[in-house]
């Protein structure tokens, strides 16, 4: 037995190795390969062996022992486990021998966890599994896991639609006390709330909206007035019937989207009230808040006030349908209107064009692009991909609503009080030095210093929208930008080139534009409010790209089985992103995307980071927006990631092109 002296030194040297360990903390960071990486507070990244990440999950928290090998070169040791977050996850039932596992969908994980047999239940092989976490590996290296729940085969129909609901943890089914709160709400309701409000039922208004919506979140009616025009932009009003604090309103706050899932939308709110008693339905009365805006002959925003009111909607009209009667006003259309509103769509046209105008010579305006649509067969599997095309009537609501989204962020701005705003703080800050020098040598002395600053990044945009050299630098300036992001304090938006942005023009599909309807009802009716704290910000933050990566998800996994037949055609594509490794590209018919992989091609390529482009000695390259024929290489099912590559010339067409170049 050792004496207390003994003890004493044994505690001593413990500490005085302890000391002289580096421990320090970061999150854990797998790889598609079996080692990983802890970072640091400070963004600096240590390695981790593949024997120290069989000790732990992507995502831990951990302390580590930091050593540096012969060469000097750093590397991890792990001390200690801090916390784990990861308590469920989805993956697919791998039987191996007598041993069975679950292949973990978790990214940077690339390892399987044992399933013990008593915590198997019915499962068969290759089914896609929600499990637990019953043993952490940090002590021996071998966690385990328990099933929580068979989602199903993978050949189900509608397979890849549930999965990604479970993995994302997107709420799926209405609780109880959110049906009964629902089942409380009739057209009674809407009479009752009527009391108070302003009368506008007999105003022209009408919805423009695609064919197939029925939560109808917005309707326009405008009129001329001496100097330009007098816009009411009535937006659908749930805050009306919903409760403060209420189930409903949590459930919105939980949901914070409507998720747009190929042919089979999950709804933010319960349809008899995002498609029936809020939604601002053709011949019916509706309960509105209505933004009201003078807008003068440039098209610049001027008095505006928000308030209450019942509107009665004259017409649901599509898009198709108003773009074909904006086009051919004289010929005989489907579109059936009486004048009072054919003459407000003539007069939303000419406002619409005034309000672009303004914003391109004192904001930004975004380039539009085609939207792809996925439809899907009776087994839930891609039957045709849809280009979406935007048209005169897409512009029309686009400007309307942001006019109002404009005057909903003054009014926050101007309240003094915590908001929520939309913002964008431009070029990400550790590529703004790549921008400029790229800038520089084109313009010299009128490229704009200091882009964070939204002034100086308008003019840069500007300078680049006006710019037809090659590579393009506006492309190359959009692949450099922030993420947009939630705020309670004003802040600008660069990609719009507005000091304030926020929307509130949703409120049936978004739990942010649903909180903002929240904050105007508190400044124009002295109501009470949930003032959100910045822990909240951040979780409805992350629902709302969980959402998007759910959705982004699904979709990626059916183009993946729409695309796979498909390996003898080649495709016509453009490059959207630029790596050192390769570029990623989309097909112009589908806007399916896929990496190709320098690696398979026959010569090597440099990168350069400033005017992303790849280029070969023999001055071969690769740059953003350049037109490339493509073939299916090969699809990584695990990541559901599409690898194309680039397809040979025919020897014809190569001939005429030497022939052209002599």
């Amino acid at each position: 037995m050792l004496n207390i002296d003994a003890l004493q030194q044994l505690k001593s040297l413990k500490k005085d190795i302890k000391d002289s360990k580096e421990i320090v903390q970061g999150i854990v960071k797998g790889s598609n390969n079996r080692f990983g990486f802890v970072t640091l507070s400070d963004g600096k990244d240590i390695y981790l062996s593949p024997d120290e990440m069989l000790k732990v999950f992507p995502g831990d928290e951990v302390e580590i022992d930091v050593q540096k090998d012969p060469k000097g070169k750093e590397f991890g040791l792990i001390e200690k486990l801090v916390k784990s977050n990861l308590k469920q996850f989805v993956g697919k039932y791998v039987i191996k021998g007598k041993a069975h596992f679950v292949d973990v969908d978790v990214a940077g994980m690339s390892r399987w966890i044992f399933i013990p047999p008593n915590k198997r239940g019915k499962a068969q092989e290759h089914d896609l599994l929600h499990c637990q976490v019953l043993q952490h590996p940090i002590k021996n290296g071998k966690p385990q896991a328990e099933i929580l729940n068979v989602i199903g085969s993978i050949e189900k129909p509608g397979i890849e639609r549930e999965y990604v609901i479970c993995k994302h943890q997107i709420e799926n089914d209405w609780n109880n006390e959110t049906l009964a709160q629902t089942n409380s709400l009739t057209e009674q309701t809407i009479v009752d709330q009527q009391l108070g409000r302003q009368d506008l039922r007999n105003l022209s208004f009408v919805t423009i909206d695609a064919a197939s919506t029925t939560d109808m979140d917005d309707a326009l009616f405008v009129e001329t007035t001496e100097n330009g025009w007098k816009l009411k932009v009535a937006i659908a009003d749930p805050t009306a019937v919903i409760a403060q604090g209420s189930a409903l309103e949590q459930t919105a706050y939980n949901r914070m989207t409507s998720i747009y899932f190929p042919d089979e939308p999950l709804a933010m709110l319960p349809e008899s009230i995002s498609t029936q008693l809020c939604s601002l339905l053709p011949k019916v009365d509706r309960l509105a808040l209505i933004c009201e805006i003078e807008i003068d002959a440039t098209g610049a925003l001027g008095d505006y006030k928000i308030y209450e009111a019942t509107i009665h909607s004259r017409a649901k009209l599509s898009y198709q349908e108003v773009a074909a009667f904006l086009e051919t006003p004289n010929e005989d259309h489907s579109l059936k209107v009486d004048t009072a509103v054919a003459s407000v769509l003539e007069t939303l046209s000419t406002l619409a064009n005034a309000l672009k105008q303004w914003r391109a010579d004192n904001a930004l305006v975004s380039e539009d692009r085609p939207d792809y649509r996925l439809r899907l067969n009776e087994q839930k599997k891609i039957a045709t991909i849809d280009v979406l095309e935007q048209n005169a009537a897409h512009a029309i609501v686009g400007e309307c609503m942001i006019a109002a989204n404009r005057c909903a962020a003054d009014l926050l701005t101007r309240s003094n009080s915590a908001g929520l705003f939309i913002t964008h703080a431009g070029i990400r800050s550790e590529r703004q030095s790549n921008v400029l020098d790229v800038a520089r040598s084109r313009w010299e002395d009128a490229t704009p210093e200091n882009l964070t600053e939204k002034d100086n990044y308008v003019k840069l945009v500007r300078l680049a929208q006006q710019d037809t050299a090659l590579p393009p630098i506006k492309s190359i300036i959009a692949k450099q930008h922030e993420r947009s992001l939630f705020s309670t304090a004003v802040k600008p938006h660069f990609g719009m080139g507005l000091d304030a942005y926020t929307t509130f023009t949703s409120p049936l599909r978004k739990g942010n534009d649903f909180y903002v309807h929240r904050l105007i009802k508190k400044i124009i009716n002295a109501e009470p409010a949930n003032i959100f704290t910045d822990s909240d910000l951040e979780q409805l933050q992350e629902q709302t790209f969980a959402a998007r990566r759910a959705v982004n998800e699904m979709e990626q996994w059916l183009k993946c089985q729409y695309i796979e037949p498909q390996k003898d055609q080649t495709f016509k594509a453009t490059v959207v992103r630029m790596t050192s490794a390769g570029c990623q590209v989309k097909i112009n018919e589908n806007g399916i995307e896929g990496f190709v992989s320098t690696k398979a091609m026959p010569v090597k390529y440099s990168f350069d980071p400033n005017l992303m482009t790849l280029t070969s000695k023999s001055k071969d390259q690769f740059m953003l927006d350049q037109e490339v024929d493509v073939l299916l290489d090969s699809i990584d099912w695990k990541r559901k990631q599409i690898q194309f590559k680039v397809a040979a010339k025919a020897s014809s067409e190569a001939t005429a092109t030497d022939k052209a170049a002599d």
